[in-house]
């Protein structure tokens, strides 16, 4: 696996550098609250509920970003759009492939504790 497509590895060297004991502690909330997320997220896509969509959405799309997960954040962004958009059509997809690339930078996060 490149792991260069999935996190910014050189960034996330530098934020473990800057928070040194504190690094796992922050990926750690990171996973926790973003498996807590994706759980929310799995209700309010097949609810259709755009706004819970957009706010879940929104909030992962931050925390990736803090952690370097740039590809994560991405499809966060997009299922943000989409409940901006109030446009639900394809959010199940977009999710899935959040999910899978949500395992992947778990496992490379816990990787590089």
């Amino acid at each position: 696996m490149n792991v260069e497509e999935h996190l910014d590895i050189d960034a996330l060297q530098d934020l473990k550098e800057i928070m040194e004991n504190e690094f796992e502690t922050l990926v750690n909330t990171f996973v926790m609250d973003s498996q807590s997320k994706l759980q929310e997220l799995d209700g309010v896509v097949a609810d259709n509920d755009a706004e819970s969509i957009r706010k879940l959405a929104h909030s992962l799309k931050g925390s990736s970003s803090n952690v370097c997960a740039f590809k994560l954040s991405e499809y966060a962004r997009q299922l943000e759009a989409m409940g901006k958009d109030e446009k639900t059509d394809g959010a199940l997809n977009v999710l899935q492939e959040l999910k899978q690339e949500f395992e992947i930078i778990t496992q490379i996060l816990n990787d590089n504790l």
